[in-house]
């Protein structure tokens, strides 16, 4: 699978590749095409989305960062998918200074032949840029003596035990930031994903509140009465493990308040849901991948959408890493996100869907480090 970033002008110089047998077939081809590709936009917004893809192509004519934003960009996306082989297109040459940068990075390949001029040497030269080993697993490469590799050994032990021991912090500037999480059909994981997401933002610092809004489930209780560790602090409020877990009153003051309304939108005749769900910060739709649930996810982004809904965070549960490509084809648009759940077994865990979560709030969280506020991503 290939995800490839290029101008109008290059769109479609790869598409052969999804009926040769130069390459391994099905070769599946992702294209997003621009003439003023922000390459740190991209790596900010989708760098964690494509790491199922085993190449990225990158149009260099299309790059519109300067030098060091280009760099950055670049070694960002490859630290967040270390197994993706990068391969660069610079029909013409036009982007010497951007090629001196990746040289600096490796030995990566660049296309360079127009397929107007030879395409046949286009073709080759293509292929055997999808067929390179990079430097580190090149297993040809002579092997290291037996003590490097014990000194390789301690320092990644040690740098990995660095890293364990820096407690990181975390800065949230805005109160009050409302998520509503849905159900596109009863069952699909909205109350798990709530109370997930909840252990999480309290795990790293934050105040939140869980609030059940999903009708007469009652989904609260049960899981109350099932689940030590709950403490009542008063009516219809109570706490476990640092979070607030309340039923059908919004609480103020807090850092993040997750709405679970897993049972409550059905056909859009819900007026009063919609405008409460069109006036939160974030809105995470709930959904597995199985084909015949496909159409109901549609016809409850087409609802959320109708109610001025602009940021909808879309999260497909149980799903192979086979048709994650073609869903992102389907769902992916400007205001859909597209975000992919793991097993969540204990829903309290917090640090299971962590990655995903921070992606969906990253406008809202900010680390520390040096006495400096930075964006998570």
């Amino acid at each position: 699978m290939m995800i490839f970033l290029c101008s109008h002008n290059n769109v479609n110089i790869f598409d052969w590749l999804n009926e040769s047998n130069l390459v391994e077939q099905p070769f599946m081809l992702k294209k997003i095409s621009s003439n003023q590709l922000d390459l740190c936009s991209f790596a900010k917004k989708e760098a964690l989305s494509i790491n199922y893809y085993k190449y990225l192509a990158v149009d260099l004519g299309a790059v519109t960062n300067d030098n060091d934003n280009f760099k950055i960009a670049l070694q960002s996306i490859h630290m967040l998918n270390p197994k993706i082989k990068f391969l660069y297109v610079d029909i013409g040459n036009k982007a010497t200074m951007l090629q001196d940068i990746i040289k600096g990075l490796g030995e990566i390949p660049i296309i360079t032949i127009s397929p107007d001029q030879d395409l046949i040497a286009f073709k080759t030269q293509v292929t055997l840029s999808l067929e390179y080993i990079p430097v580190k697993q090149d297993t040809e490469k002579e092997k290291p003596e037996e003590s490097d590799k014990n000194l390789q050994v301690d320092y990644k032990q040690e740098l990995e035990n660095s890293v364990k021991n820096i407690k990181k912090e975390y800065i949230f500037e805005n109160k009050d930031v409302m998520v509503s999480v849905i159900n596109a059909y009863p069952k699909s994981g909205a109350t798990t994903l709530s109370i997930n997401m909840s252990a999480y933002l309290h795990s790293i610092g934050a105040s939140v509140a869980y609030v059940e809004c999903n009708g007469d489930l009652d989904h609260l209780e049960k899981i109350r009465n099932n689940t030590a560790g709950f403490t009542t602090v008063k009516e219809n409020r109570f706490d476990r493990n640092g979070v607030i877990y309340m039923k059908s009153e919004i609480p103020e003051g807090m850092d993040f308040v997750i709405n679970d309304m897993s049972g409550i939108i059905h056909d859009g005749t819900e007026t009063d849901a919609l405008e409460f769900v069109s006036n939160c910060n974030t809105v995470v739709l709930c959904g597995t991948s199985k084909p015949y649930e496909l159409q109901e996810i549609k016809k409850k982004i087409q609802i959320l959408e109708e109610h001025d809904c602009k940021r909808i965070c879309l999260c497909l549960a149980f799903t192979p890493d086979i048709e994650k490509a073609n869903l992102l084809d389907i769902f992916g648009t400007k205001n859909v996100r597209l975000y992919f759940t793991g097993y969540t077994p204990d829903m309290f865990k917090s640090n299971i869907n962590s990655e995903m979560i921070r992606r969906i709030l990253q406008d809202y969280i900010q680390e520390k480090r040096n006495d400096k506020m930075l964006k998570i991503f």
